[in-house]
């Protein structure tokens, strides 16, 4: 496949193993993607729209619990699509849906409409996120495993410190429903292209083993 001889290409030429390219892409969608439909994210929300739209806050704590089943009950398949595809376009495809998502968010008016859009961007962060990242460092790194998931560790920890603040900046300065817009965006602009540009299945797949050698670069 062309997208492969690239990739292949690239990481060959790369001074430093690509694997850790993989890490990069997966950095930006734990700093985006991951982090979006956090309750971490979704407590800055919860004041303002009670306020403006007179729910109950136990309507927020259902969304996030039926997320969470609704994860449970796809992550049997999610797995099985991993083993088979890789998580590079499962996590473009779930930036995309989360980021689109998050901008629906922006429209509601209903508790119905507001599970319709939060849910599914909920499971997503539970299932397909939560088991692409990992999946995909730990098939790239063996020697280095620890060192790679904890980057991407720090990345979402970043993320979940960075996006609620700046959702409640944009809250204070507009309104809610612009911050799920921008939120939505971010995710548009960090979350999509690089799994599906730079993220291979295995590190055979592009002719590279799964960890350099101790003296390589970044080894």
């Amino acid at each position: 496949m062309k997208e492969v001889d690239w990739r292949a290409r690239l990481g060959r030429s790369l001074p430093f193993y690509y694997g850790w390219v993989v890490v990069a892409s997966t950095v930006a969608v734990s700093f985006s993607t991951r982090t979006i439909m956090a309750v971490a994210t979704l407590s800055v929300f919860v004041v303002p729209m009670t306020r403006e739209l007179g729910w109950s806050r136990g309507l927020f704590s259902g969304a996030v619990s039926v997320g969470g089943l609704c994860a449970v009950v796809i992550s049997p398949l999610v797995g099985k699509w991993i083993d088979r595809h890789g998580s590079g376009l499962l996590l473009a495809a779930s930036s995309v849906l989360t980021g689109g998502l998050a901008v629906g968010l922006s429209l509601v008016g209903s508790p119905l409409a507001f599970y319709a859009m939060y849910v599914p961007g909920r499971m997503i962060f539970s299932g397909p996120v939560e088991l692409g990242i990992p999946t995909s460092i730990s098939n790239w790194f063996i020697r280095r495993r620890p060192l790679a998931l904890a980057v991407d560790a720090g990345a979402k920890g970043a993320g979940l410190a960075v996006m609620p603040l700046a959702a409640q900046f944009i809250i204070t300065g507009w309104d809610w429903r612009t911050a799920w817009v921008a939120m939505g965006l971010l995710t548009f602009v960090i979350g999509v292209i690089p799994p599906i540009l730079f993220m291979a299945r295995r590190p055979e797949d592009l002719g590279l083993e799964p960890d350099p050698a101790p003296n390589d670069s970044l080894a």
